[in-house]
């Protein structure tokens, strides 16, 4: 509602159209007539033929204020006007349901604005929708992900990945948090075991590539992945889902919602369990009991119960208590390369030791696990205050994880490391949209809107412990034949090399302990302005001012007696520290949209966006270089394309970018300490990088039997300046410069193929068969040649492959359906990551290789 000074003029706007105005005027001012009233109602009405798309789809294309705007004005109209028959303003269309033969409109929360359409978003992105993920049995983040351009998410064992447009991390250090965030019901996390959660009941995923962090803050420099669960619903429905099938893969998920209360409340619950065995056969369980057998397995167990409440006080409020366990066994590496020296010392302790590459076998005495638990509780609340929204989203989550490692990779007790920690973090951000508002603001032309926003997050590292244990005997016995040829025997003694050492020097140890405490709070204000200066240009200007505290204590200490001269080696040294980090930044974001025609939107835009600076949870020793590392900054220019084509067949998203970071925060190591699978680690501001490429995606109902789907990206990345990178362990300093590390400038990220996409189609002939219907889905996955190790060294890359999976099932009556899934049917043999144990031995992780299993699953 807005008033006209001077006039007592009252006058509502649907949309930049003045609808009604009703002059309770002065002297000189025209007395409007009912027939001046009927005569704007019927002019301005919606016409109800509207396509989607159009100014009339509330909380989509239409300015924010229009869901409610013309139910509260009429009200207040006819309140002044009690004289004056007026007619009720229809409210507008909702969004139509699509013809046969069309797509849906994709509407995302990306921009936390409520419910939009994805063509008024200027940011790259990707949605996985529920249907999807139903059609291709997708469990987890990782494997939506495989549909998503420049984005990858991979896990074995104690160790997960996320990786947007090439850009990665350390993921051994917890306090390293990485550059593509995750957010679950909106709430936002920093630890990486959430990328590996399992999916149950999901509705969406919103997948976003480039700096994010104007709405989701710090440590988004690279995008942002949301999980967006189903919400109650007004009508009793449900669902059970179960899936069998390879390497004794068993999956049960169900979930069902409905009125508690008609029209007070509604509930939903929702529950999995999971359980696969690994792919890799680990051949020293034959001569160590000990041993995991299989290894590459998981196991999750979840549950989600969900309450709304649609009119508490008028007030729309949901709350939602989560709890999942997880565990991830074994990270079941294989060794691909290594010389014969260390392979018959390996085969000493497992005379079934394997040294072929891509075979899914491994030889690993310790155990290698992951284990985490994590609990969440979020309250989202949404009223009317005047013709404002007013949001509340709130979150407590606690993340407990033990992990076990073994350290060497190999067969040998050499080094096992265990530790654990816990994780709490509470979240809370208020929101308050504006109605719409007549030109900028209230000035000159067009119209405008207002998003304002507040966030406060505080989250901890506690009860950490990070324990190694090393075996003098086996830590000798591979060290001396990895770097001499020779070998230690534990009872025989050395091979030429040192003098011998007493016979039980194999059953010695030494131990180290590592005690870490970080607390971190944030603070921060952001806000969006949004001004449709001409019918089809935008602009939207968006900024977060941000504060964040950071403060931690380490105390390394010896547990063993004596010298500890192995550790002392390794570069370990008992210490104390504690350091404080003060930062404050600003998030600025940019973007222009011109739609010329219902259907195309292009964006142009610009965005800055920080990783904040931390500690290393990963240090071995107490110098201050080793321990505290400065923020990183990314800056973004890019180009969208967002369109719904061919009568509303096609989708076609495209995105054309470049991302440059500056002051790249890089974990290294410090090359006169590295040794048998250790060696102390550095976090350094060392690097200026570049990722530039194009990346999108198509979906086209080509018939209404026939989808066809793709997604494509190239993504050229680049080290501007880095001179002090990782060196293969047995070719240090190939630069030959003062600095013992390597120059990986002009030099690609590791992980990044410039080229990847999928290729697919999802039909259902048009036929029945007694009331059955057909579907056939394939989809090809194809990744250029990369890197396998953050050295970059030509010997550990991934050529080139393809990857193809198929879905195939029947339809029946009654809502029950049975699809028959294969994931990777070629059998396509590629690895995750490589890396050094050693000098010259080469470890490699591997995914999974051609899984079948049936999915019966039953709606009602």
């Amino acid at each position: 509602m807005n008033r006209f000074p001077g006039t007592g003029t009252a006058c509502l706007r649907a949309g930049a159209v003045m609808l009604i105005c009703a002059l309770h005027a002065g002297p000189g001012v025209a007395q409007a007539t009912e027939e001046d009233w009927l005569a704007v109602l019927e002019t301005s009405a919606p016409a109800s033929g509207a396509a989607d798309g159009d100014a009339t789809s509330a909380g989509a294309d239409g300015p924010p204020d229009a869901g409610h705007a013309a139910d509260d004005a009429t009200d207040d109209a006819q309140a002044e006007l009690p004289t004056i028959p007026v007619p009720q303003v229809p409210a507008p269309a909702p969004p139509r349901e699509p013809a046969r033969g069309q797509l849906e409109e994709i509407v995302v929360t990306a921009q936390k604005r409520g419910v939009q359409a994805i063509k008024d978003v200027p940011v790259s992105i990707s949605v996985i929708d529920e249907e999807l993920i139903v059609d291709w049995g997708i469990g987890d983040v990782r494997e939506a992900m495989l549909f998503v351009p420049n984005v990858k998410v991979e896990q074995a064992g104690f160790f997960a990945s996320p990786r947007v447009r090439g850009f990665s991390f350390n993921n051994n250090n917890k306090a390293f948090e990485p550059p593509a965030g995750i957010a679950m019901e909106g709430v936002p996390y920093g630890r990486v075991e959430y990328f590996a959660a399992g999916l149950f009941d999901t509705q969406r995923i919103e997948v976003l590539r480039g700096p994010q962090g104007t709405t989701f803050g710090k440590n988004t420099t690279a995008g942002l992945i949301n999980i967006l669960s189903r919400d109650p619903t007004d009508t009793f429905e449900g669902f059970v889902d179960v899936q069998r099938g390879s390497y004794d893969r068993e999956r049960l998920e169900l979930g069902v919602g409905g009125p508690l209360v008609e029209d007070l409340v509604s509930m939903r619950i929702a529950a999995v369990t999971e359980d696969r065995r690994g792919f890799v056969y680990n051949t020293t369980a034959d001569v160590d009991p000990q041993a995991e057998r299989y290894m590459r397995g998981d196991r999750r167990d979840g549950v989600r119960a969900k309450l709304r409440f649609p009119s508490l006080g008028a007030t729309d409020l949901k709350l939602s208590y989560e709890s999942v366990d997880l565990e991830s066994l074994g990270t079941g590496v294989e060794i691909v390369q290594a010389p014969d020296a260390v392979k018959a010392r390996i085969r000493a302790y497992d005379p079934g030791a394997d040294f072929v590459a891509r075979n899914y076998i491994s030889s690993l005495d310790s155990p290698d696990n992951r284990h985490t638990a994590i609990d969440t509780f979020v309250v989202d609340a949404a009223r009317a205050l005047g013709d404002w929204d007013l949001a509340l989203l709130g979150g407590h989550s606690l993340m407990k994880t033990t992990v076990e490692a073994d350290i060497d990779f190999t067969p040998a007790k050499a080094i096992f490391a265990e530790g654990h920690d816990q994780s709490p973090t509470t979240t809370l951000e208020l929101r308050l949209l504006s109605p719409g508002f007549e030109g900028a603001f209230g000035l000159g032309s067009g119209s405008s809107d207002l998003l304002l926003g507040l966030f406060a997050q505080r989250t901890a590292i506690e009860d950490s412990l990070l324990r190694f244990h090393f075996f003098t005997g086996p830590l000798l016995d591979l060290t001396l034949a990895s770097q001499s040829g020779g070998a230690f025997d534990p009872v025989a003694g050395p091979i030429g090399l040192i003098p011998a050492l007493p016979p039980d020097i194999g059953d010695t140890r030494e131990q180290s302990s590592q005690y870490f405490e970080q607390n971190s709070d944030t603070l921060a204000a952001f806000g969006q302005a949004q001004w449709t200066f001409l019918p089809a240009w935008t602009l939207q200007l968006g900024l977060r001012l941000s504060h964040e505290r950071k403060d931690a204590s380490w105390l390394q200490v010896f547990d063993s007696a004596g010298p500890n001269l192995l550790m002392r080696t390794q570069g370990l040294e008992p210490f104390a520290a504690a350091e404080s980090l003060s930062e404050t930044n600003v998030q600025p974001k940019l973007s222009v949209n011109w739609q010329p025609a219902d259907g195309l939107s292009l964006f142009a835009h610009w965005a800055r966006a920080y990783k904040s600076g931390g500690f290393n949870a990963f240090a071995f020793r107490g110098a201050r270089e080793e321990l505290v590392y400065d923020p990183e900054y990314s800056t973004e220019w890019g180009v969208d394309l967002k369109s719904t084509l061919l009568q509303r067949t096609l989708q076609l998203n495209v995105s054309l970018y470049r991302m440059d970071i500056d002051d790249f925060q890089v974990l290294t190591r410090v090359p006169e300490t590295s040794a048998v699978g250790l060696g102390v680690s550095a976090v350094e501001n060392a690097a200026t990088a570049r990722a530039q490429g194009i990346e999108g995606d198509l979906t086209w109902l080509a018939a209404h039997w026939l989808r066809v789907m793709a997604s494509f990206g190239m993504n050229d990345t680049e080290y501007l300046d880095f001179k002090t990178n990782d060196c293969p362990a047995d070719r240090p300093n190939t630069d030959r410069d003062e600095d013992a590390r390597c120059d990986a400038s002009g030099k690609p990220f590791a992980f990044a193929p410039r080229w990847n996409g999928t290729f697919g189609f999802h039909l259902t002939p048009p036929f029945e068969l007694g009331g059955a219907t057909f579907n056939l889905g394939v989809v090809a996955e194809y990744q250029s040649r990369q890197f396998l190790d953050i050295d970059l060294d030509d010997r550990k890359v991934q050529d080139a492959f393809w990857r193809t999976r198929i879905s195939a099932g029947i339809q029946g009556a009654g809502g029950w359906s049975f699809k028959l899934l294969v994931e990777n049917l070629n059998d396509a043999a590629t690895y995750i990551r490589q890396g050094d144990v050693m000098p010259g031995v080469f470890v490699g992780a591997l995914e999974p290789p051609r899984m079948v299993f049936g999915q019966l699953r039953w709606v009602f």
